[in-house]
This record gives structure tokens, C-alpha cells and sequence, in this order.
């Protein structure tokens, strides 16, 4: 059935009344061979053979539930004890699953595995996860949608006078997954520009335009004409509003990071957009009335994608933040060799973090020392979007660059940090000339945050963009070392660079452990 009005009241998870999930197929499953999906594994374990072999041996009994909601609020069918025991290991095996799919990029919700999981288990035949992946794969897990979200103040850069027909009102991050467009105007504006980013990216299904009429004429939804938007291209399905909203706007948060280090390079490298050329700048009548966002999943194959307006399960500060990109972008730009070059560096360094994010922090693991360094790279890119905010003012964008960087590059707080700053950027950037300037940039942005946070003002103006610039080429840097990382590093960002403490430093690290 449609996806009805939510309006101003998003509806807790357990309550939400439609579910966009997959079609569990029947048996038999497809084989490996078949399928279009990749060769997904399930590691063996201990707990994997225990919670199979338990769940099997009640598959007879389970046969009586429906779903894994029956079965938790059930009181007559299992004991407590039982039915506490089935739940835990079917939350082993799904989340077995899940960690195996997300790190395939295959965001399938919690509540749907569930449900897979059971109906699976019903039929009382060994290797659950494996089946599962099967009915996965026959189910088309692998198919991709969208997440589309509002801008503000993105601009794209458009022609003066006449045209231009190296200037577009859209670009497309094939390699990053995602595309950017300028507003619409219109509803059929906004339709026809959705499918042609989506074509761009390789997504083959496309939304019914009644459906889609129907979400954008919902309540706060002018923002579908009026912004900027932005279509991140992925392969999720959900059986609840908000159980995949952290892997969206953990994409989104990538995907505004790339546009804002790609615009701090260009502008260090003397190439700008005349503010009068900039799409932010000319018939803007955007509006900050954002408390939804737009999901697209290809839930049957040959169908229209299912479309389901989803409120922003977030608070005001981080909605503002999240859609606030006030950059402008050059289609005549992104395409010059040197723009294209720093293109293809950053992408995959970004995709690592987000993978690695997701894997060590989200999943959750055993691995602290990368748990840690991810967690700091994320929180690190964050603060340096913030520096570019279109309501940040000088004092504060100084504050949260010199954040970014101090998040980047230190393992923790220790005296001498301004010296320590210096010193990592100059081994991030040592394979370039004139490093100094880049450097300099950086202390001056460290001091300036030490007179804003002790005396409420810096005393001066200043220029960042060449900080920006530099925080941007030590990023790359840091993420190229990644695969180096392991479980028996203190300092891991020290030692990634091969950086080394002072004596100063090893007796501040000393003090601080011993207190």
C-alpha cells in the first residue's frame, strides 16, 4: 500500500505502519552461480554453531510464528526462558549476516533479516546464514535506490550570458556514488532531474512519478523545488523509518566532505566562481523548512522504486549542519586534469574511512586502536564541514578548522601542540613544494582558535582557505596510511606518520599516564 502522510509527526519505529521490505522467496533458493551478487561468506565461529544448532533444534515449534515480533510478545506458545534463548540466537545469526552485507556495501535493514532469519530457521535445514544469503540474493538485495536529500546555499556555477556547454546545473560523482543539482524550480523539474542523476549513477529503476507527486506535495516538502539537492546512490532496504538513517547520513556526511575539499583545492589553486555565477546567487528562494528526506528502494525486480518519506530522526543543530554546503561547484572545473586527479585520490580515501567507520564503529568491534582512529577521522571531517558553514562566522569556522585539525592529527591532548601541528602537516605535505605557506596557515588558524577561546575574539582577520586547502592534502595523506594500522599501536596517528615525541612530549605522555 502507499506510504501514507507522516506530516509533522514522525511515528516511533515499532509503530510505523508500512514496510518497503524485500519479498521473502520461497524454497528452493537460487545457487551461488546464479546469482548476481557477489560471493558473500559467512565466517564460521563457535557462537554461529551454537545459535544454529539451538534454533534448529525449535525450528518445528517456531513454525507457529509469523514473524520475530510474534514471537517476542508471544506468552503462551514458548517459556520466558525459551523464548529469551531463541531471541538471542537469532539476534547471533543476524547480526552475522548484517556485518556480511554491510561490508558489502548492501545495507539491508535489521528488521528484514530478522524476518529472514526466521522464516529460514522454519525449515529446519542446516547452514541458516548461508540459506539466508541465498533468499537474499532471489530476492535482489544487491538492487540499488537512492537517499535524496536538501542543500543550502550550494551553488553550481552557470553561464553569465547564453550558454556554456561545458557548464551544467548538476554533476555526477560516479566513483563516489552520489550526485549534486542545483534547485528545479518544479515538481516536473525535480522529477526529471532525479532520473537522469539516477540514470547517471547505474540506477536502472526509477519512482513512479504519482508516487513521487504524492511525497512532494506532502507537507514540508517544498524544499524538493525551492533547494539544492543531493542523490547519493545505494542499495538499501528497510522494514522501519530510521533503522538505516545513520548509514544515510554517514554518506551524506562523506559525500559533502569530498565537495568541500575538491572546492578548498580549486580555490587554492586560483580557480573560483564569480559570485554572480553561482546558481546559489540567482532566483534563490530556498527554504531551511527541512524534516524529511526521500528514499528510494527497488524492493521486486521490473518495478517502480518504492518511494517512502522519511522524517529526520535528528536534532535541529545536526539537520542544519548536515544540509548546509555553502560551496559552488564548477562542472568546467571538476573537469580540468588537476581537479580530476585530486578527484580520484579523495574518493577512495573517503570510501575507505566510511567503510572503516562502519566496520569499526557502527558494527561494532574488538578492535579499539581502529575503532578509535576511525571514530577521530569521521569527527575530524565534520568539524572541517563546519569551517565552510554559510552561518558560521569568522571566530567560529577558526575554531572548528583548528578542531579538524587537531582531531586529524594528534592522538590526544599534550603540551606543545602548535609545534606538533607544524611538524605532522610538514610530513603530511613532503612531497610537495613549498610546504611553509601550508604550514603557516595551520599555526595561524591554532593561535587565532587560542585567542578566540581565552578572550572571545581573535583580534584580526584572517584567510583559511589555505588551511582548508592543507587540511584537506593531510587528510589525504593520513587515509594512505590506513592499511597500516593495528591493534598494538598507543599513538596510532603518530605512528602512521612516523612522527616522533619530543622529550617534552614523551614527559607530558608520561605524567598524564601516571596521574
Amino acid at each position: 500500500m502507499p506510504m501514507p502522510d507522516l506530516g509533522r509527526s514522525p511515528l516511533p519505529v515499532e509503530l510505523a505502519p508500512d514496510r518497503a521490505i524485500l519479498p521473502i522467496p520461497a524454497e528452493p533458493p537460487v545457487t551461488m552461480s546464479d546469482a548476481p551478487l557477489p560471493d558473500l561468506t559467512i565466517p564460521p565461529s563457535k557462537k554461529r554453531a551454537q545459535s544454529e544448532t539451538y534454533l534448529l533444534s525449535k525450528h518445528n515449534v517456531l513454525k507457529a510464528f509469523d514473524s520475530v515480533e510474534d514471537l517476542a510478545t508471544d506468552e503462551e506458545t514458548l517459556t520466558e526462558k525459551d523464548r529469551d534463548a531463541v531471541l538471542h540466537h537469532l539476534l547471533q545469526l543476524r547480526s552475522a549476516v548484517a556485518r556480511v552485507l554491510w561490508k558489502a556495501g548492501l545495507y539491508t535493514g535489521t528488521s528484514i533479516l530478522d524476518d529472514f532469519v526466521l522464516e529460514v530457521t522454519k525449515s529446519g535445514q542446516p547452514d541458516i546464514c548461508g540459506r539466508v544469503i541465498d533468499r537474499l540474493r532471489q530476492a535482489g538485495v544487491e538492487r540499488p535506490g537512492f537517499v535524496l536529500y536538501p542543500l543550502t546555499e550550494f551553488g553550481m556555477e552557470i553561464p553569465f550570458f547564453g550558454s556554456e556547454p561545458d557548464l551544467r546545473n548538476f554533476a555526477v560523482f560516479r566513483e563516489a556514488d552520489f550526485a549534486l543539482t542545483a534547485q528545479t524550480g518544479s515538481i516536473e523539474g525535480a522529477y526529471a532531474r532525479l532520473n537522469e542523476m539516477a540514470a547517471a549513477l547505474g540506477i536502472t529503476a526509477v519512482p513512479d512519478r504519482s508516487s513521487f507527486e504524492h511525497h512532494v506535495r506532502a507537507g514540508n516538502m517544498r524544499w524538493m523545488t525551492r533547494n539544492p539537492l543531493l542523490l547519493v546512490r545505494l542499495s538499501s532496504h528497510t522494514g522501519a523509518y530510521y533503522e538505516n538513517q545513520f548509514i544515510y547520513t554517514l554518506k551524506i556526511r562523506v559525500a559533502a566532505a569530498l565537495i568541500v575539499m575538491l572546492h578548498a583545492l580549486s580555490v587554492d589553486a586560483g580557480i573560483t566562481v564569480d559570485k554572480f555565477n553561482s546558481s546559489a546567487e540567482v532566483s534563490n528562494n530556498e527554504t531551511l523548512d527541512i524534516r524529511h528526506y526521500l528514499i528510494g528502494e527497488a524492493t521486486r525486480a521490473e518495478k517502480p522504486l518504492s518511494l517512502r518519506r522519511v522524517p529526520m530522526n535528528v536534532a535541529a543543530l545536526e539537520l542544519a549542519r548536515l544540509s548546509d554546503l555553502a560551496v559552488t561547484l564548477s562542472t568546467r572545473t571538476l573537469a580540468r586534469p588537476e581537479l580530476h586527479a585530486l578527484e580520484q585520490r579523495l574518493t577512495p580515501a573517503l570510501r575507505a574511512v566510511e567503510h572503516g567507520y562502519l566496520q569499526y564503529v557502527n558494527l561494532t568491534s574488538s578492535e579499539k586502536v581502529h575503532s578509535r582512529v576511525f571514530r577521530r577521522l569521521v569527527t575530524a571531517i565534520d568539524w572541517y564541514r563546519q569551517s565552510f558553514g554559510s552561518r558560521t562566522n569568522e571566530a567560529e569556522a577558526i575554531v572548528a578548522l583548528a578542531v579538524a585539525f587537531e582531531t586529524l592529527l594528534t592522538d590526544h591532548y599534550a603540551p606543545g601542540s602548535v609545534a606538533r601541528l607544524k611538524r605532522r602537516v610538514g610530513i603530511c605535505l613532503a612531497t610537495r613544494p613549498n610546504v611553509r605557506p601550508y604550514q603557516d596557515s595551520v599555526v595561524a588558524v591554532h593561535k587565532a582558535r587560542s585567542e578566540i577561546v581565552h578572550t572571545g575574539d581573535s583580534g584580526r582577520e584572517m584567510d583559511i582557505r589555505r588551511a582548508q586547502a592543507a587540511f584537506a592534502l593531510c587528510f589525504l595523506e593520513v587515509a594512505s596510511r590506513l592499511d597500516r594500522l593495528n591493534r598494538t599501536m598507543s599513538d596510532p596517528i603518530r605512528e602512521l606518520l612516523g612522527d616522533s615525541l619530543t622529550q617534552e612530549e614523551i614527559k607530558a605522555k608520561g605524567d598524564a599516564e601516571t596521574a
